[in-house]
């Protein structure tokens, strides 16, 4: 009998120190940092690509003006953007102002290249 009660006060007090706000500020915390490394791991493929990419662009299309460099910097920041690009500038025939039809057309065969276009990655 009295083992019961120190169990049932046991649990009792191990309800009342996990409702306590700090207890649940603290999950929370780990719970965001977990789940920011599991994003962080998920995302690295992607950066692999995305740098890749960016050291063929560079030995391919050099030599760039500084605009230029400043527009493919954004067009590669992230695989939304080199989607948004191919999408608007590669698969249309619509003219690119930072970029000649030439050097247009190296850059929409990079990223066709790549594995930023597949769904898979």
């Amino acid at each position: 009998m009295l083992r019961f009660f120190i169990i049932f006060a046991e649990i009792v007090l191990l309800i009342i120190v996990l409702r306590s706000s700090f207890v649940q500020y603290f999950f929370s915390d780990v719970q965001s940092t977990v789940s920011q490394w599991f994003v962080s791991i998920s995302e690295l493929p992607e950066h692999r690509e995305l740098d890749q990419l960016r050291e063929r662009t560079n030995s391919q299309l050099s030599p760039l003006k500084e605009f230029e460099v400043n527009y493919l910097e954004k067009i590669l920041a992230s695989r939304t953007s080199v989607m948004r690009f191919h999408v608007g500038y590669c698969e249309t025939t619509d003219i690119n102002p930072n970029f000649t039809h030439g050097k247009r057309k190296q850059l929409c065969s990079l990223i066709e290249q790549s594995k930023l276009l597949s769904t898979e990655t």
